[in-house]
This record gives C-alpha cells, structure tokens and sequence, in this order.
C-alpha cells in the first residue's frame, strides 16, 4: 500500500466517508420512524384515523439536508438560505447553537433562539389548511 500524502488522504477520507455515511442512515431511518409517529399523533389531532395523512402518502419518501452556519465574527455580513416556506409536508430541523432561523409575523422576523437539544417541527405548504 502507498504511504504518500496523497493517498493517505485518500484513504482518511473513504474511511471518514464510510462512517459518516452509517451514521447518516441511521439518522435517516430514525428520521422516517419519527415523521411516521408524527404523521399518525398529527391525524389524531385532526380528528381522524391515525393512518389517515399517511394513507394519503404524506409519509412517504423523505430528504435529509445538512446546512451548516459557522459561527460568523462579523454577522451583519452573513449570508444563510433565503427567506421560504416548506414545500413539503413536514419538516423537521435540528438548529445549532449559531442561530438564525426566523419566523415571518405579521410582516415582521422574528428570531427563533435554539433550545439546545429541542427540535422545530414546521408545518411545510401541503400540510397547511387553507
């Protein structure tokens, strides 16, 4: 086996890669088991059969995305995601320590300080009632 920088980079990164991609399943399938739960708790609550949205598949296929913000010395400069709404049913976000998620109010942003630990549920556009 090589020993050059480069290839014991490589191999540094195909390891680090297989790891990361283990514990990004396993997030991933934590992820579904929630959204499942959250789906039948949602219906109940809208008074009808647990399985009633995830019959209509709003539980199915899902997307992770990994944002992250570091910590910016000069935050007036920062830039992050462009003001949006969720084009999905359920979104669920673990925040950092950073910061930034906002809220729109009456045509005012609110900050939204991160509970360490907590995650936001946002009700995304196709689960909204009109």
């Amino acid at each position: 086996m090589c020993r050059c920088v480069s290839c014991v980079t490589l191999n540094c990164v195909i390891c680090v890669h297989q790891i990361f991609r283990d514990v990004i399943m396993e997030f991933s399938r934590q992820g579904q088991v929630l959204g499942n739960l959250l789906f039948e708790l949602s219906s109940e609550a809208l008074g009808l059969l647990p399985d009633h949205l995830k019959d209509m598949d709003c539980a199915k296929g899902h997307l992770i995305f990994c944002h992250c913000y570091p910590s910016c010395p000069e935050p007036e400069l920062k830039m992050g995601t462009r003001s949006h709404t969720d084009p999905d049913f359920l979104t669920i976000l673990l925040q950092d320590l950073v910061g930034g998620l906002q809220v729109l109010v009456q045509n005012y942003w609110i900050d939204m300080p991160p509970i360490p630990g907590a995650l936001v549920l946002n009700i995304g556009d196709l689960l909204q009632v009109s």
